[in-house]
């Protein structure tokens, strides 16, 4: 099969249907064909056994995500789709979900057994990632109750199967095979070790937590594959990002990741919003179904430039937040070989996220030049982990300082339990709130200020804000696009450590070593 004979997909090429190629994509090793591709598999799944047809987009993506290796493995461990709402996401995640569980669960008991063989469904909630697995589940549903569900049921697929569970948080749809397709929210799914992943709605993970715990789950089985798909993000989606810049990168042509397949259908950008070849480039789905040109344009009236352009051009819109720290100033400050001296004083600071989910342990330092170093060296869920924390690192490194915000948020739980231990601790409150933020951005400026590369902090100082108050700038948790703790906690043992040498809270223990940590 030719790239471009796309007529093989029933592809129209005219002003009423949408472009079925997408606009950005990794180019397949070989010639693609019923060989190298299990792709045209699924696309007669789809046809004969679940009676769908796919649109000419989805049979396309298919064939190419899912090329194949010479030793019949797939090419893609990860496959990042972009392409604009309401053209069809769900329907062909449900097509590949069901011959994953039912078909492919059974091709390689060799390497890995039906037994053993566990499609996960992920997204930021459980409610988003279900969508794809409602409709396998309809499909195969052993014990329907009703004649509106057996209508839906295809009973070679109903006979397969052996049990649901409905347990809330617990779903999942076994096989008599005993190849399983579960659904969780995305941080659930740690050690579990997955066959095939979906990880839905990509551009909704506002920090990295829930992809690294997703796609971690697929690196010990053979031939496994995680599919990420979403319509475009913005600022705050920065996994999305990340994934998209490397799909880009690879799709361009740059040397890289031989296994990881991006297809992006977007309009080009700065194009007009009512553009007809930008909209149908953006929704490939156009003119196959209910969807039209016009339907789409009529939109445009009703929604601001910003979402329509997000949501049905599929393109990244980043103009709406400018951080209180320039990237560039941030990045001019990264030295991954940075450390404090065994013999310098080190100050600790603890923040915790307002959600009270993720507890965060700064410290800062002077280095041997005299520049002051910051660091995260601690970032956990949860918050009573901090104190028993704390005291390892006293206990090994003599530390005895802690700066903590002592109103207004969550992190005021440690200041009691903190002195109670023995810490000096330094309170964070009213003129010194602005101090922090200010006194970090003047070092940074200055380029006086050294970190090392943490990719935690660097996204949230790429969204943090702040809020005035009087003639302060003070960090705004709320408006921030993440949640900037880790931040605030290195901006905090920064002030301490410049300002606040022996104004704190004095402890009634005495720390029983006085070696500096050195990180």
């Amino acid at each position: 099969m030719r790239d471009e004979d796309l007529t093989v997909f029933g592809a129209v090429d005219d002003d009423e249907h949408g472009i079925t190629l997408p606009r950005v994509w990794v180019r397949p090793k070989r010639r693609l064909t019923p060989e190298t591709s299990a792709g045209f598999e699924v696309i007669a799944f789809a046809e004969v056994v679940l009676g769908v047809h796919l649109y000419p987009w989805q049979q396309w993506l298919l064939v190419h995500a899912l090329e194949l290796n010479p030793d019949g493995s797939y090419r893609f461990r990860k496959v990042i789709v972009e392409v604009a709402r309401q053209n069809g996401k769900t329907t062909l995640m449900g097509v590949l979900a069901a011959w994953w569980l039912f078909i492919d669960s059974q091709k390689h008991p060799d390497k890995v057994k039906p037994s053993r063989f566990l499609v996960v469904g992920a997204a930021q909630t459980l409610d988003n990632a279900k969508g794809p697995y409602t409709t396998v589940k309809e499909w195969c549903n052993p014990a329907p109750q009703s004649d509106e569900e057996r209508d839906l049921v295809i009973p070679e697929l109903s006979a397969m199967t052996e049990k649901f569970v409905n347990t809330n948080g617990e779903e999942a749809i076994q096989l008599k095979s005993k190849a399983r397709y579960i659904v969780r929210a995305d941080k659930s799914i740690r050690s579990k070790s997955a066959a095939r992943v979906i990880f839905d709605e990509l551009r909704e993970q506002h920090t990295d937590d829930g992809w690294n715990a997703v796609s971690q789950t697929t690196k010990a089985v053979w031939s496994s594959q995680l599919w990420g798909i979403s319509n475009a993000g913005d600022y705050r989606s920065v996994t999305l990002k990340t994934q998209v810049e490397k799909g880009r990168k690879l799709a361009d042509g740059e040397q890289g990741d031989d296994t990881f397949g991006f297809f992006e259908w977007s309009a080009p950008d700065k194009c007009p919003v009512d553009d007809a070849d930008a909209i149908r480039q953006a929704n490939p789905s156009i003119g196959y179904g209910s969807m039209t040109v016009d339907s789409v344009r009529s939109d445009i009236d009703g929604m601001s430039e910003t979402s329509f352009r997000t949501e049905v051009l599929c393109q990244w819109v980043t103009a709406d937040i400018v951080p209180f720290i320039r990237p560039d100033l941030w990045k001019a400050g990264i030295d991954a070989d940075s450390v404090i001296p065994d013999a310098n004083r080190v100050v600790l600071a603890v923040d915790t996220s307002a959600d009270r989910r993720t507890s965060y342990v700064a410290a800062a330092g002077l280095r041997a030049d005299g520049l002051p170093h910051v660091e995260l060296i601690a970032r956990r869920d949860g918050m009573l982990w901090v104190p028993g924390y704390l005291a390892k690192v006293r206990e090994k490194w003599g530390v005895s300082e802690v700066a903590v915000q002592s109103r207004g948020c969550p992190a005021v739980d440690f200041v009691d339990p903190l002195q109670e231990a023995g810490w000096t601790v330094h309170l964070i409150e009213g003129f010194r709130l602005g101090a922090c933020a200010g006194r970090f951005l003047d070092r940074i400026r200055e380029g006086k200020l050294r970190h090392l590369p943490q990719p935690a902090v660097e996204m949230q100082a790429s969204v943090a804000v702040t809020k005035r108050l009087g003639e302060v700038e003070l960090w705004d948790r709320q408006k921030s696009a993440l949640q900037i703790s880790g931040l605030i906690a290195e901006s905090e043992a920064l002030y301490a450590l410049e300002t606040m040498a022996g104004d704190g809270v004095k402890p009634k223990l005495q720390p029983s070593h006085n070696i500096k940590i050195r990180f």
